[in-house]
């Protein structure tokens, strides 16, 4: 039987430490029976200017190969290259450059992808506006647009990125959003029609994965609050500089890149920055922690938070963490058993109680599986039929 192919394009590259929403629902598809074609943003000449970080040397590894191939050969993963990307420098930040920057890729992308069987797909699904060349490119059967975050609440997104996500939600079949709180925005973008589709979680790999204590947090000491994700503008630096100070028998463990909090954050002797560690291992660090954090900045960036469906609540759940999250729309709506919490004192009581009084971990995985992203992915389905 032949299986249905999607064509995704995203964000993030496939092998990067964060593995958010599009890599997951890549995986459910190939688990649900699809092939896989992952495109994710492209690089340039222009991106060595900014030095070779690690993630770029990434990305470059996977160009050159022209892709990874993954999940028993049903994702085929590829960064592409142009002469040419979308940038928000002088230049690149352009509406041309955005919808056209793939006529100056080398090798030609969308050869490329009719080479590997993509020429016509029976699903288009874009979380990225800079992909959405590909609504023209590609002959498809349907398509979807998945808005994850209030895209224009982050300071990097340029009004050329704007005017393209507006022309895809209203040339898309479906108009999926993460957040409940987006639904007035998806509106105003014209969509012909629309899904809330939440974010998810493996379960397994949170629920069932490796629970082996990792080298790097042998040596820190119990009890451990720990904090998996970016430290971006979303992200509460004041109340992370409170903490440490307030609880100095709490080891505090952050991981993810080490910038800004490496330079925003006092050093303390009980707050560990440990940096990006790859995903696959993410849970083990979860099931050795005893408390999961999600301390974002909702009294300075209150658009942005407000639009974010926090992926990493479902993973700490699942890993069986109580979770102690500030306290916004999206996540008071979700009536999970997170405490919310409004002051760095109510920060500090609730960190508190999870240690002393830890609550039965049963509600808050039965509350994780219940979100598992193979039955989000379902839903988008039978929502196209």
């Amino acid at each position: 039987m032949t299986r249905p192919k999607v064509l995704m394009g995203c964000f993030e590259f496939w092998d990067s430490p964060f593995q958010v929403g599009g890599h997951q629902i890549a995986k459910a598809f190939a688990a649900l029976g699809w092939d896989v074609a992952y495109l994710s943003s492209p690089i340039s000449p222009f991106h060595l200017i900014e030095g070779l970080s690690p993630e770029l040397r990434a990305r470059i590894a996977n160009y050159r190969s022209g892709g990874v191939v993954d999940i028993d050969g049903h994702v085929w993963a590829y960064v592409p290259g142009a002469l040419l990307t979308p940038h928000a420098k002088p230049g690149l930040r352009s509406r041309q450059v955005n919808r056209h920057w793939a006529r100056f890729s080398v090798p030609n992308l969308v050869r490329m992808l009719r080479r590997r069987g993509f020429g016509k797909v029976d699903l288009l699904y874009l979380d990225s506006p800079i992909q959405g060349f590909l609504l023209d490119a590609i002959p498809h059967r349907r398509s979807v647009l998945r808005i994850a975050d209030r895209m224009a609440a982050f300071s990097h997104v340029t009004p050329s990125m704007q005017a393209l996500e507006r022309h895809i939600a209203a040339s898309v079949d479906l108009v999926v959003y993460s957040a409940a709180s987006l639904e007035p925005d998806v509106a105003r973008l014209g969509a012909r029609r629309s899904l809330h589709l939440p974010n998810g979680v493996d379960f397994d790999q949170f629920a069932a994965g490796d629970r082996s204590l990792p080298d790097d947090l042998a040596g820190i000491p119990h009890p451990i609050a720990i904090y998996v994700g970016a430290t971006g503008e979303w992200f509460d630096f004041v109340l992370m500089e409170a903490l440490p100070a307030a609880l100095p028998e709490v080891s505090f463990v952050l991981i993810g890149p080490t910038e800004p909090a490496a330079s925003r954050l006092a050093p303390r002797s009980n707050l560990h920055l440990f940096g990006k560690r790859p995903h696959d291992q993410i849970g083990r660090y979860l099931h050795n922690a005893d408390v999961g954090l999600i301390p974002f900045d909702v009294a300075g960036h209150r658009d942005l938070v407000n639009g974010i469906h926090p992926l990493k609540l479902y993973e700490y759940l699942a890993s069986g963490l109580p979770v102690v999250a500030s306290d916004w729309d999206e996540l008071r709506r979700l009536g999970s058993p997170a405490l919310l919490c409004r002051t760095p004192e109510e920060h500090v009581a609730a960190i508190r109680a999870a240690i002393d009084r830890p609550s039965e971990p049963g509600p808050g995985i039965a509350f994780a599986r219940a979100a598992d992203w193979q039955g989000r992915v379902e839903l988008l389905l039978a929502e196209l039929r």
